[in-house]
């Protein structure tokens, strides 16, 4: 038997497509920032069929913040190593 509900990735992939316009409307300084949040959505697919969604967004989001959530844990590592090699002059 088929599937009646599309599949979360099905889904997600399709509402990502659709944005389409809206990248293109960025400049482009800005689209390598929004392309980032696109793949931080993509990386995270898995967690996001987890949730019984119909609205795709809550993942979406909640995916997005992660990847920036990570994104800010990443650098403030680099700041601290930076600043010991600093501070060790």
């Amino acid at each position: 038997m088929g599937r009646s509900v599309p599949t979360w990735r099905t889904r997600a992939e399709g509402e990502l497509q659709a944005l389409a316009p809206f990248r293109r409307a960025l400049s482009k300084d800005e689209r390598p920032h929004f392309d980032a949040l696109m793949d931080a959505i993509r990386q995270r697919r898995t967690a996001g069929g987890m949730l019984p969604a119909h609205d795709v967004w809550p993942p979406f989001t909640l995916s997005m913040c992660v990847g920036l959530m990570r994104r800010c844990h990443d650098l403030q590592q680099r700041i601290e190593a930076l600043e010991g090699v600093v501070g060790d002059r």
